[in-house]
């Protein structure tokens, strides 16, 4: 007795399922004894509009008089074929944490969609096992449709107190067919539309929408029935259709069982009357009594919180918000113990930097004093290299820090070492340049000379433009690049300064 009272005050405390089946411009909805139906109006794209939402939710809210105290109530939905695609997929077999993965990667080479922009679901058919008994596939229907779609219903049905349970219209009739053969088909009538579903061992591969409906069948003259079966002959499989819809009759489907000949049997789909009423909707009443759920459930994501916020508990989200708090408090303290190995790391890295940069810049302070105090070495010989006349020869050159430079060598005259030393004074280069000595040969072919001169202080050198020009660079590579008839080792064509010995002493 009193197990008996408990029951009773569950069952009062939980509210009762609401079963809703949504067409193209129609919703069903039945609850315990009461049902209501509701028109639709839908955009091109095939979404619900605003005004539609608006009134369907006000609709709906007043037939379920959803109390505060109560949890929600659940809602299984089933839609119609508009828009849904069905597929059978094998998933290769792995492990159960990676199985989720392999579906979402076979559903994206299979649709034309991303998962992301779908709401899917799927069902078990079964396992691939060969002879040593090992499962090698995973065999599934998977049915989906675009998530926009969905999302509609499900923030309309969430609006008025439920949580709703999405899945196909032509799943939830295949309830009521007694022992339907492997191969059949069945055939819901609408007003001015049909929904045909094509099964094959007892697995829906198609599901689609006809535009014939009831008000198209014209008993007395059939035409209406005949266009029916043009339509149906493109599409039956077996031997066996299943008819449901409003007002249908024995007599219809036998006249349809005629129209089809060659062994077709019609059987009609056992439905009570009344508002809210039809074949799916008593197929959720079965799955919801004998299963609990419908074996293939369509899903849809929560993508944005607006939706979430106006249907979710208070007391979750305010537990969330609250933890969110905590964790926005206690993230500065957490990150500085986490980082702290890291960036102390990272700081004896840079000490360790800093101090070979102090090594770094003594020694780039030491190379620029070199280069600073170093002397023009090699701006004196390209000095003595222009100036040199053709004929000359050097024995020995001697220079040294303090710009004193003394060369020793043979001339071919006395004028040659005129003009020699006049070339030097011209160049800028040298403050002073003296011929100390100056000595013909027995022969009397050349004069053996010795020079000596001193360069200018540095801080004077640095005015002067001494080097190679521009020109003189490139009749050099040029030289470089001709044949060996004219090789620039050759006296004719290299520098005078080249063509002879010298040797450089530095003191």
């Amino acid at each position: 007795m009193a197990g008996g009272r408990l029951v009773k005050k569950i069952a009062f405390l939980n509210p009762p399922p609401i079963y809703v089946e949504i067409g193209q411009s129609l919703l069903k909805a039945f609850r315990e004894n009461a049902g209501m139906e509701l028109p639709l109006e839908r955009l091109p794209d095939g979404r619900l509009t605003a005004p539609c939402r608006e009134k369907t939710a006000l609709a709906l809210k007043k037939f379920l008089q959803p109390k505060g105290w109560q949890p929600r109530a659940g809602a299984f939905c089933a839609i119609g074929a508009r828009g849904v695609s069905l597929r059978q997929l094998s998933i290769p077999a792995g492990a159960k944490e990676e199985f989720h993965q392999r579906l979402l990667l076979q559903i994206e080479a299979e649709f034309p969609l991303p998962p992301d922009e779908l709401a899917w679901g799927w069902q078990p058919l079964g396992e691939t096992r060969p002879s040593n008994g090992a499962i090698t596939k995973q065999d599934l229907l998977v049915a989906a449709v675009k998530k926009e779609v969905v999302a509609d219903y499900q923030e309309l049905l969430a609006a008025c107190g439920t949580n709703p349970v999405f899945t196909l219209a032509a799943l939830a009739r295949s309830r009521l067919c007694q022992r339907p053969p492997d191969t059949c088909a069945m055939l819901d009538i609408g007003h001015s539309q049909s929904e045909l579903t094509c099964f094959e061992k007892g697995i829906p591969t198609v599901s689609r929408i006809i535009f014939w409906g009831g008000e198209h069948d014209s008993s007395p003259a059939d035409a209406g029935l005949v266009a029916l079966v043009q339509i149906l002959k493109d599409g039956l499989t077996g031997t066996k259709l299943f008819v449901s819809g409003n007002n249908i009759s024995d007599e219809f489907t036998a006249r349809l069982a005629k129209a089809l000949g060659n062994g077709w049997q019609c059987e009609r789909l056992e439905v009570a009357g009344g508002d809210g009423r039809s074949a799916a909707i008593a197929g959720l009443q079965k799955f919801a009594e004998q299963d609990g759920s419908p074996p293939l459930a369509i899903r849809i994501k929560q993508s944005s919180g607006a939706a979430s916020l106006a249907t979710a508990d208070v007391k979750k989200w305010a537990t969330h918000a609250v933890l969110l708090a905590v964790v926005v408090l206690l993230l500065p303290f957490a990150e500085a113990l986490l980082f702290k190995p890291h960036l102390a790391k990272k700081v004896s890295t840079f000490k360790t930097a800093a101090a070979r940069l102090t090594v770094i810049d003594r020694e780039l302070d030491f190379l620029q004093y070199l280069k600073q105090s170093q002397p023009p070495y090699l701006d004196a010989l390209y000095v003595f290299s222009k100036s040199a006349p053709s004929g000359s020869h050097f024995d020995t050159l001697s220079m040294n820090s303090h710009g004193e430079v003394s060369l020793r060598g043979s001339f071919r005259d006395g004028q040659q070492v005129a003009d020699f030393r006049s070339k030097l004074i011209a160049s800028g280069f040298f403050a002073n340049v003296t011929v100390e000595e100056q000595t013909p040969t027995p022969d009397r072919q050349k004069v053996n000379v010795r020079i000596s001169a001193q360069e200018k202080p540095a801080a004077q050198l640095q005015s002067l433009a001494i080097g190679p020009t521009a020109d003189e660079i490139a009749k050099m590579k040029n030289e470089k690049g001709a044949p060996s008839g004219a090789s620039p080792s050759s006296p004719a064509s290299a520098p005078p300064a080249a063509a002879h010995s010298s040797r450089k002493e530095t003191q």
